[in-house]
């Protein structure tokens, strides 16, 4: 998944600028580096793999074949192992008695002294080693690594009379390779690449990018062209472009699991003469990292020629960088302080306006809340008054009509028929139509008084109103607490019951209630007004 969203990344960078290019394949680079521990999981994982079958075999050829490629698997990766198994092909060649196999791992061997800037050995190593009877493939190897030698030695040598020798050896093996190298073969286009090694940069070019237009190469080698197109192109002063290509290459080295590399180390000494010192510290660092794994000593050299050049900008810009910070630390505090005194006399004049506030919303609440109270009040007394004066009017009323019966009886001396008209006036009978007045103005004023006051009980102990639709004599009780009548004793008058009666129904609801006994009044007092 990383690895395709790399991909994609390096799609997305065709068709942009120069600089542009160069910006996203560092980033690509950095993604990978990121993740480099992935590729080295795998690496090891593909070697243990080999390992494991290597164990097990018995037969002495196919146990050359495993060793051989153990050895391909390491010489990029790691020196010592490398070393081991490139000497352990050649203690089973010689058990074999066949010339192929020993002049391919004493090409191994010579390899091995290539990888880790052993020249001397190296070059003794390919006097030793005689190709006039093995096959082409193994012929071609051999004079690819003595092109290979004498590059390397005229590259540690440069700017000695040596190069010139090293330059024309040089082009004497690339013939002799080109000869046991099939045509049109990608080996064969790299080797003739190579010969152009002192000469025309741009032609070079145009065939290292025509081998990977024409061949499906590994990572590998991929790295190989990419870091050889890096540096023509610093040969001819184009900066872009050999950072470009050298961070492919690296990244290339990234997903092959290669550590015998000097891509990233080029890349730091590019990036570092385009003034990008902290990324040229972060890839120089790198470097020395996969160079110590590998264990290449004259990688090693190369490295920390450059390395403390680097390291001493970069320390240089953070010194810089330190200096910078202090300045503005300081200037950031004059203006913290500055700011802090401007806020503490805000701060005050805050508080002051904030308690002022705070006062004047407690007085406005205040304020509100008696007047909740004495709107409520007001009509509570304005629906009881109309309720009383309608109650009295009809009771004088009633009254009325029974004095001018009993006058009537009177004058006609009726006197039988006196007691007759006293029955016709029921005084419980005008006491219930009182509470049932009572009753239908308290749920006018509080329609949800029924409702609410069932909350506070369990399903079992919830009251209902009787089929008339009046309170039950115990919720009356409540009901006039909830109109503000407290006292026991105007409940009682009102009522037309005792005291102690109403003690008892109050203290038979409050063992009901699921609320504290001692607040339950106060949660009656809590329940709101019809609007």
């Amino acid at each position: 998944m990383k690895y395709l969203f790399s991909l994609l990344l390096l799609c997305q960078i065709i068709g942009l600028s120069a600089k542009e290019r160069v910006d996203s394949i560092l980033s690509v680079l950095d993604s990978e580096i990121e993740h480099r521990e992935i590729y080295y999981q795998q690496k090891e994982k593909k070697l243990e793999d080999i390992k494991q079958q290597f164990r097990y075999i018995k037969n002495q050829r196919e146990k050359y074949n495993l060793c051989n490629r153990l050895f391909n698997e390491y010489i990029t990766y790691q020196y010592d192992s490398a070393y081991s198994y490139a000497i352990q092909t050649e203690e089973i060649s010689r058990q074999l008695v066949d010339k192929n196999l020993s002049a391919e791992a004493d090409c191994n061997l010579l390899y091995c002294y290539l990888s880790t800037g052993l020249f001397k050995e190296a070059y003794d190593m390919m006097k030793s080693i005689h190709v006039g009877d093995v096959t082409d493939s193994i012929k071609s190897d051999y004079y690819q690594l003595c092109m290979r030698l004498y590059s390397d030695m005229s590259s540690y040598n440069e700017g000695t009379p040596f190069n010139a020798d090293y330059n024309q050896k040089i082009t004497l093996y690339c013939d002799s390779a080109l000869l046991y190298t099939p045509e049109n073969s990608f080996y064969h286009q790299k080797i003739e690449a190579f010969k152009f090694s002192v000469g025309d940069n741009e032609k070079k070019i145009q065939m290292y990018k025509q081998m990977l237009n024409d061949y499906d190469v590994c990572p590998h080698e991929k790295a190989i062209i990419y870091s050889m197109l890096g540096r023509m192109y610093i040969g001819m002063g184009d900066f872009e472009h050999a950072i470009y290509y050298m961070a492919l290459s690296a990244i290339q080295d990234i997903r092959s699991a290669t550590r015998e590399t000097t891509a990233k180390k080029e890349l730091a000494s590019y990036l570092y003469g385009k003034g990008d010192v902290l990324r040229a510290s972060k890839y120089i660092q790198i470097a020395l990292e996969e160079t110590n794994f590998y264990n290449a000593r004259h990688r090693k050299m190369e490295i920390n020629t450059i390395l403390p050049i680097i390291e001493k900008q970069r320390l240089t810009m953070i010194e810089e960088r330190k200096r910078e910070v202090t300045i503005s630390l300081a200037v950031m505090s004059l203006l913290v302080i500055s700011l802090l005194v401007t806020l503490s006399i805000i701060y005050k004049q805050m508080k002051k306006l904030r308690t002022a506030k705070q006062s004047i919303q407690q007085q406005f609440n205040e304020i509100s809340e008696v007047n909740g109270k004495l709107q409520e009040s007001n009509e509570i007394k304005d629906q009881y008054i109309f309720q009383s004066l309608y109650g009295k009017s009809d009771y004088l009323d009633k009254v009325e009509n029974l004095l001018k019966k009993q006058d009537r009886k009177l004058k006609a001396r009726q006197f039988n028929d006196l007691q007759i008209t006293h029955k016709e006036f029921d005084i419980k009978s005008e006491r219930e139509n009182m509470f049932s007045s009572f009753d239908q103005t308290f749920l006018k004023l509080f329609p949800n008084f029924l409702t609410e006051y069932n909350k506070f009980f369990r399903p079992e102990d919830q009251v209902i109103l009787d089929e008339a639709g009046n309170l039950p004599p115990e919720l009356r009780i409540f009901a006039l607490i909830r109109l503000g009548v407290t006292e026991n004793e105007r409940i009682a008058k009102f009522l037309n019951l005792s005291i102690n009666t109403i003690y008892v129904y109050k203290a038979r609801v409050k063992g009901k209630t699921i609320v504290p006994k001692e607040e339950f009044e106060e949660y009656i007092m809590q329940i709101k007004k019809g609007i």
